[in-house]
């Protein structure tokens, strides 16, 4: 994160502060504070048993930010000089039992009075709040208010910064590895699994560590549900496979789609491979700014008929956030949104969906995943 970067998005909030009245802000969401103060925790194994919250980030407009974080949790401070004070909580212990939710608390409180809060208005992710803590903030400080702005901040971050680009554009390049792998790999006799293992490693090996990733990677009848977790189903030749990559890379994620056949294609088959990709093709030329995210989606289902999913979603610090392009999304598009477009076609026993993700520009969108989509192994 650059101290550019950063002050653009901190302005961004000192705007939502002042109109809501606002005295400090208490972010909870591992992507809202990643988004502010570049903290991102590997969350693949799930909730810690050893931790309240892996860190929890105080913004005081003015102040340095406060990042209370778990004590085995580790933060480089960015070398660009962005002010953080740390504060460690005791976490994991084994001479005495946990009690990592008193100890978070206790940095908690004396942040709060630190920072002379105790009669602010604090903004809040209620959906991420936990229970024990705002219980905790109420009791103690009668005069506290809280302000729910979850939704305000998913519409901060819709639009990217420069650096948020930089490493969104990253995640695409390992999407991009995983694809490549898919083609390579892909063979009938194989299970789902096992390829997905090969393309997993792949991507790792690229990133040069274990990362978080979701991922479809289905086969045959499974393509017609749209996708799902890979299993110890074989591809049988002529099957088609279907593989949507969604790696997070440093807090950010990327996203892509393709759909292969493991062998010759039907006449059908190819003619609808061709249908869906020219779809993707008028989502990609129709996006520039100020165009509604709805039109975008219109523009897919006009082509090939109703899916049943969205045609696109915003991609950032969540791999599915605003602006959705859905039917009744009105929002317009603005250079810096990053978006992902998947139109899909699910008939006859299988189900074909392709995706790019792209950033929108002044003159009308920039594609970040390079791979190019193809149908046949080679």
């Amino acid at each position: 994160m650059s101290f550019t970067d950063h002050a653009s998005r901190f302005k961004r909030l000192q705007s939502l502060q002042e109109s809501n009245g606002i005295d400090a802000f208490l972010l909870t969401s591992a992507h809202a504070i990643k988004w502010l103060s570049g903290f991102f925790y590997n969350f693949e194994t799930g909730p810690s048993p050893f931790q309240l919250l892996p860190a929890v980030l105080l913004v005081v407009p003015g102040d340095p930010m406060c990042l209370i974080i778990a004590d085995n949790e580790s933060f480089t401070a960015p070398t660009n000089g962005l002010e953080i004070s740390v504060k460690p909580y005791v976490s994991y212990v084994h001479e005495k039992p946990l009690d990592f939710t008193s100890q978070f608390l206790i940095q908690l409180h004396e942040a709060i009075t630190q920072k002379k809060l105790t009669r602010a208005r604090i903004g809040i992710e209620k959906v991420s709040l936990p229970f024990v803590v705002a219980q905790s903030i109420i009791l103690r400080y009668p005069e506290l208010e809280f302000v729910d702005v979850t939704l305000e901040l998913s519409s901060l971050r819709m639009v990217k910064d420069p650096d948020e680009i930089d490493l969104i554009s990253k995640a695409a390049g390992l999407c991009d590895i995983g694809q490549e792998a898919v083609l390579k790999y892909a063979v009938a006799g194989m299970t789902e699994l096992e390829l997905f293992t090969l393309v997993r490693g792949s991507i790792e090996t690229a990133a040069g560590k274990r990362i978080p990733m979701m991922a479809d990677m289905v086969c045959g009848s499974r393509t017609a549900e749209g996708g799902g977790n890979p299993s110890e189903k074989k591809i049988k030749h002529g099957e088609l496979i279907l593989s949507d990559l969604t790696p997070c890379l440093n807090g950010y994620w990327g996203d892509s789609c393709n759909t292969i056949v493991a062998g010759e294609p039907t006449k059908s088959q190819k003619d609808t491979f061709n249908l869906v990709k020219e779809a993707l093709e008028i989502a990609v030329n129709s996006i520039h700014p100020g165009v509604k995210a709805l039109e975008i989606d219109r523009q897919m289902r006009g082509h090939i008929g109703n899916f049943p999913h969205h045609g696109g979603h915003g991609v950032g610090t969540i791999y599915h956030e605003d602006p959705r392009i859905v039917p009744y999304c009105e929002t317009e598009l603005l250079p810096g949104m990053v978006i992902a477009l998947e139109p899909g076609v699910y008939n006859d026993g299988y189900g074909i969906r392709l995706e790019h993700l792209v950033v929108v520009t002044q003159a009308g969108c920039r594609i970040l995943t390079r791979f190019s989509h193809q149908f046949e192994l080679i």
